[in-house]
């Protein structure tokens, strides 16, 4: 299972902002720092406050900062808001497989989906600083 580059830099601009959480921090600073694009780090941060996770700061000293506490923050709600989908094989998104009905394989890859999800699940931004 591998997630998006998106969802990587979603948890990265988390985690940094809960570093410095009284602290707002330039989407450039950030870009900076990880060594990305600002432009995909804006679309990025764009989907975070989307989602109630960041909030902005408008003006010269602007950019963003956490929108709640670290420890409300669930790491498995971001990567399920940031995510397009959880379709880790072609089955999940296409039913029209040559296998299907008499494939064990989506149940499994669809227990590992679960498990995944549910170790994200078990973890908020506090826990992972």
């Amino acid at each position: 299972m591998r997630l998006t580059l998106h969802t990587d830099y979603a948890f990265r601009i988390l985690m940094a902002l809960a570093r410095t959480p009284n602290q707002v921090i330039s989407v450039e600073e950030l870009a900076a720092e990880f060594r990305v694009s600002k432009n995909h780090l804006m679309k990025v941060a764009q989907n975070l406050t989307a989602g109630g996770f960041v909030g902005t700061v408008r003006g010269r000293n602007g950019g963003l900062k956490l929108a709640r506490p670290p420890r409300e923050i669930n790491l498995k709600s971001v990567a399920l808001h940031m995510e397009p989908d959880f379709a880790i094989a072609e089955c999940f998104a296409n039913r029209e497989c040559s296998f299907l009905p008499r494939c064990g394989l989506k149940g499994v890859l669809a227990d590992a989906r679960r498990a995944f999800l549910d170790t994200l699940d078990g973890h908020d931004l506090q826990s992972i600083l």
